[in-house]
């Protein structure tokens, strides 16, 4: 989760009012982001991944305004700057969108926002650049014609904090951001550029041109975005335009000449309709339609009675809106969880330890004895630590946008996790021997949701003297404490040493696997002991 710390003064300016860090606190808290740290000249707080509106000071001071009734929901609009943009052929990066602000007054604190904002968009939405990269000028220090198009790595251009004048190749070579992202388009014999009458003002993913800075002097915005994912370019433009609104600029639109003619950005609200009743349900209230109303507004969602139904426009820059149960989530919000009051839910049976959960507590009480060490891991994955770096071929459950490289989807297998985590320890001494109990999730097109989740134990030794014979001791240690009758055959499939990994069978069904790891995968994540390690299906022992 991105941990993003503000200007204090520049927020409350932005809020319009006073308020003590407790209140402020108190109120930040109650709409989703987690207050880390505040002190007399700044703000530090952990987000939540689903509201990237909130990310940039003017999001976040909007969100305070409207759920303290400082502000109502409002319709953001634009008008046509009648600024063309030409796209060519840009096979790396084909697509853009761009907006132009106009009247803005740039203060210091404006200024740090603007840079604020880029770059935890990059990382986030962005995915370091790879799928949106933001570039933002002083549109009055460009030149119409505009062009997008990709040229020759001899193209020169005068970077951003630069004097002086470099080909795109020099910029990616002695150029700090040139050397941190080359990469994304170093692979290609043409390189994507914006440039004007007066050359090139921008090197998408890279750097912007000195000659198109934002100043204090700086009047009239130009926002041009460049990825490869149109929809995320539209969300991460809107969150950009509606940030720069709240500062009194004014949203203008640009035509985008491409293959089609498109203009961005997109302010037009989303209309979704919501069941009253179920909403009553999910969230155990017995609210009214005009209750609903005044707590939609508080989120800043504008709203019509329809009788059972509720219509409700969701704003343009509420990216994370996806199905009615994310606007009761938001009702529940406004409504605040400290006004819930707990209830007994009123079931006719009686409640009971379910027996895989009992057959985890177990595992977890054999695995401490034997003088292991807990570890609780995300579920979340991602393909390289899986598949990649373990030599296993297989498939996962994949996000369709992540917002960050680490977490592109569901994990089928503990061990990476744990590897991993051995990775980041090595500077603790040993022995390390760590286990977990946990749920993986695998792709099954069998099931209405197309996967099932699966509980699984893994444990490693890691140390000097971690061997095969260690590995099996211990798997046998815990098939005798379950009552389990098995068998061991050896495999040659990875991540094990061939000849020196197992698998255990009860009948003709597979429990798990281990054995000692092999040194390709301890290289490839960093290892320099010997690991052995297992994987057991939790839920296959209990059924036993």
């Amino acid at each position: 989760m991105p941990t993003i710390t503000y200007d204090k003064l520049d927020l409350l300016n932005l809020i319009g009012r006073k308020m003590t860090d407790q209140e402020l606190e108190e109120v930040i808290n109650s709409i989703k982001p987690e207050v880390v740290k505040i002190t007399h000249d700044q703000i530090t707080l952990e987000h939540y991944q689903d509201r990237p509106d909130m990310y940039g000071i003017e999001g976040l001071a909007r969100a305070i305004k409207l759920y303290t009734g400082r502000e109502k929901p409002r319709k953001f609009t634009e008008k046509s700057s009648r600024i063309d943009i030409k796209v060519g052929s840009v096979p790396l990066r084909p697509l853009i969108a761009a907006a132009v602000i106009k009247n803005v007054k740039l203060t210091s604190g404006f200024i740090e926002s603007l840079m604020n904002i880029q770059e935890v968009l990059h990382e986030t939405i962005g995915r370091k650049r790879k799928k949106v990269a933001i570039g933002i000028h002083d549109l009055d220090k460009i030149f119409p014609p505009i062009n997008y198009e990709a040229v020759l790595p001899s193209t020169k251009m005068v970077p951003l904090g630069s004097t002086k004048e470099m080909s795109l190749m020099e910029v990616l070579k002695e150029n700090d951001k040139g050397r941190k992202y080359g990469a994304l388009i170093s692979q290609s014999s043409k390189w994507p550029v914006y440039s004007d009458a007066k050359g090139v003002f921008s090197f998408p993913p890279i750097i912007n041109s000195d000659r198109t800075k934002v100043t204090p002097q700086t009047k009239n915005l130009l926002a041009e975005l460049t990825g490869i994912d149109m929809h995320l370019l539209n969300q991460t433009l809107n969150i950009l335009a509606t940030g720069f609104s709240q500062r009194g600029g004014e949203i203008e639109s640009v035509r985008i000449l491409g293959k089609k003619i498109e203009v961005t950005p997109d302010l037009s609200e989303q209309s979704m309709e919501i069941n009253l009743d179920e909403l009553n349900d999910w969230i155990g209230l017995k609210m009214q339609p005009n209750q609903v109303s005044s707590l939609l507004e508080k989120m800043g969602y504008s709203s019509k009675d329809r009788g059972k139904k509720i219509e409700v426009s969701v704003p343009c820059y509420r990216i994370d809106i996806l199905h009615q149960v994310d606007v009761f989530e938001d009702v529940a919000i406004a409504h605040g969880f400290n006004n819930f009051i707990p209830k007994i839910p009123n079931l006719s049976t009686t409640g009971g330890i379910d027996k895989l959960e009992k057959i985890s507590s177990k595992i977890r009480q054999l695995m401490v004895g034997f003088g292991f060490l807990e570890v609780v891991l995300p579920v979340m994955s991602n393909q390289e630590e899986q598949f990649a770096k373990t030599k296993v071929k297989g498939m996962m459950v994949e996000i369709e946008n992540p917002v960050s490289e680490e977490y592109t989807g569901l994990r089928v297998s503990l061990l990476p996790g744990l590897f991993r985590l051995l990775s980041k320890n090595r500077h603790v001494e040993y022995p390390q021997n760590i286990f977990e109990v946990g749920d993986i999730v695998v792709p099954d097109n069998d099931q209405e949701t197309m996967s099932r989740t699966e509980r699984k134990i893994s444990g490693v030794f890691c140390h000097s003297k971690a061997s095969f014979s260690e590995i099996k001791s211990l798997v046998e240690s815990l098939m005798k404490n379950f009552g389990v009758n098995y068998q061991i055959e050896q495999t040659e499939e990875m991540p094990f040493i061939a000849g020196r990994g197992a698998a255990i069978y009860s009948g003709e069904m597979k429990l798990g696997i281990f054995g000692e790891i092999h040194p390709q995968v301890l290289e490839n994540f960093g290892l320099e002991m010997p690991v052995a390690s297992f994987e057991i299906d939790a839920e296959l022992i209990s059924m036993i």
